[in-house]
């Protein structure tokens, strides 16, 4: 009888769960179901890109290139002397008669002196330039006459245009004389009494060598030429001096051919 109490609150306690489990929980047909929430579609957008251009930098105006101003007629023929001046210098210095350099190099400054007084004074300027080509080239008795030619011009000159006239005339027939009469028999004094003469501006002491290079027997057609001109030339200045050198000048045999 004790074995059967146990099996008997067991079989009732099955039956109470069979009985819960049978209840309906179904609601009342007139109730409104809930209706489900709507879901919140948040939609995402996207931010745009900020899009930052650097602004290209601005070009600067282009200006037209200054226009470069003709060089004036003056201005041409003032670098011509001076670029001569400069190449019959370089010219002069690298002959082997180191005497013969040392006068072109002052004949070329004082060329460049005289040529920047002149100013607009194109024409001696024009002389002057054909002077030392002349001398470049080798036409010694050509260059005598235009630098004799602007010294002859010059009485229309300032008083410091005359002294730098004669001063180019006297150096350049130095360096004639010294050029074609160095090497002469017999006349090496005679040629360096006319060139130290020359170049001082002593034109008296320049005649009687003069003469005696002229007397020699020994000159060529060309060195009768120069010796010539040179005395035509210079004859004017000396006729204040002695007359026995005067007289000297005027019985020269090479002037009278």
């Amino acid at each position: 009888m004790k074995n059967a109490i146990p099996h008997l609150l067991l079989l009732a306690g099955t039956a109470l769960c069979l009985c819960g489990c049978g209840e309906s929980k179904t609601p009342p047909a007139d109730a409104n179901p809930a209706t489900p929430p709507a879901k919140s579609v948040v939609e995402a957008t996207v931010p745009a890109k900020s899009v930052t251009e650097t602004p290209a930098p601005a070009k600067p105006p282009t200006e037209p290139p200054a226009p470069v101003p003709a060089p004036s007629t003056t201005s041409a023929v003032k670098t011509a002397v001076t670029d001569i001046s400069t190449q019959f210098a370089q010219a002069a210095a690298a002959q082997s008669d180191k005497l013969l350099g040392s006068i072109g190099s002052d004949l070329a400054g004082k060329v460049k002196s005289l040529s920047q007084s002149l100013g607009v004074n194109d024409a001696l300027k024009s002389q002057l330039d054909g002077a030392l080509q002349s001398l470049t080239d080798g036409k010694d008795s050509s260059a005598l006459g235009q630098v004799f030619q602007v010294a002859q011009a010059a009485t229309n000159l300032t008083p410091q245009q005359q002294q730098l006239a004669k001063e180019v005339g006297n150096l350049t027939s130095a360096f004639v004389v010294q050029k074609n009469f160095s090497s002469l028999d017999g006349a090496q004094g005679d040629v360096a009494g006319v060139v130290n003469a020359l170049r001082q501006g002593n034109l008296t002491a320049a005649i009687l060598p003069l003469q005696n290079v002229a007397q020699n027997a020994g000159l060529t057609a060309s060195q009768k030429q120069l010796v010539t001109t040179l005395a035509d030339q210079y004859a004017p200045g000396l006729k204040k001096a002695a007359s026995s050198l005067q007289q000297g000048l005027k019985s020269l045999p090479s002037l009278k051919q």
